[in-house]
């Protein structure tokens, strides 16, 4: 007869029950099914950086305006970045929303002439002497950033 102290170890008590595998199989799917809705496609990726660049594109302008000063934004295959124009020659434009940019993985960029390399100025009453469309591609998604000779900025397909 076992004392208080021990456990009677009976057959078929051991392990898991079909139950509790099932339940715990629900829940590691429901946890994948998060993850997988979370991760950024290509299509969302493209088009929040469009959005990004785009509102860049109107601060620059703005600042332009406010400093009275000329401001450009140099593209190129690796990324962008924004310079404003100083006692005759171009300084980086300070300020962490002003800070290079490189594109995320999988965006490419390309001139709405086909350039990979190209630039848009905005003068100090923030028209653009250099008005053109900035498209960014990958895979499938395509997005356009156009800033127009006024200086408008304006993003669509």
């Amino acid at each position: 007869m076992p004392t208080s102290t021990e456990t009677i170890e009976r057959p078929g008590e051991r392990g898991f029950t079909l139950v509790e595998l099932m339940v715990v199989l629900a829940i590691m799917a429901l946890a994948a099914t998060a993850v997988v809705l979370t991760i950024p496609g290509e299509e969302r990726t493209v088009r929040s950086e469009a959005d990004r660049l785009a509102a860049r594109l109107a601060a620059a302008r703005d600042v332009a305006v406010i400093e009275g000063r000329s401001v450009s934004v140099s593209f190129a295959p690796s990324g962008y970045g924004f310079e404003r124009r100083i006692e005759g020659g171009w300084q980086p434009l300070p300020g962490r929303a002003f800070e290079r940019r490189d594109w995320p993985g999988g965006v490419r960029f390309v001139a709405g002439d086909g350039q990979t390399v190209t630039r848009i100025l905005f003068d100090r009453i923030g028209t653009s002497p250099t008005p053109q469309a900035v498209v960014l591609a990958g895979g499938d998604a395509r997005e356009v950033v156009r800033v127009s000779a006024t200086g408008e900025v304006d993003r669509g397909q």
